[in-house]
């Protein structure tokens, strides 16, 4: 697997759905998302650890986008369950995709 081109893909991915991803200093976690705008943390140590943590940001994105803040929500760590599993599924899909898809 190409974890180099699987990030390209997260980001054009992101990038054809009007958000920003951006490579920053963050203090107190790998990533944040505030409306269309992603920050990943200019300090994670692997491209694996950029691909997940961009591919669960996406996640939330896409499935609580109208939750408002999440972090806040008394169903933070469901929300955070919810993106887990979809960064998972989008990272296979991706690899699969990537290896010409299914045999």
């Amino acid at each position: 697997m190409d974890s180099g081109k699987i990030l390209q893909n997260l980001v054009h991915l992101a990038v054809e759905n009007g958000i920003t991803v951006k490579f920053v200093p963050l203090q107190v976690s790998y990533a944040r998302i505030k409306g269309n705008r992603i920050g990943l943390n200019d300090r994670l140590g692997t491209i694996e650890d950029f691909n997940y943590n961009l591919a669960h940001e996406l996640a939330h994105s896409f499935l609580h986008y109208d939750k408002g803040d999440t972090i806040k929500s008394d169903k933070h760590k469901e929300y955070e369950e919810q993106a887990d599993r979809a960064a998972k599924m989008l990272l296979a899909a991706l690899d699969v995709m990537q290896k010409g898809g299914a045999a």
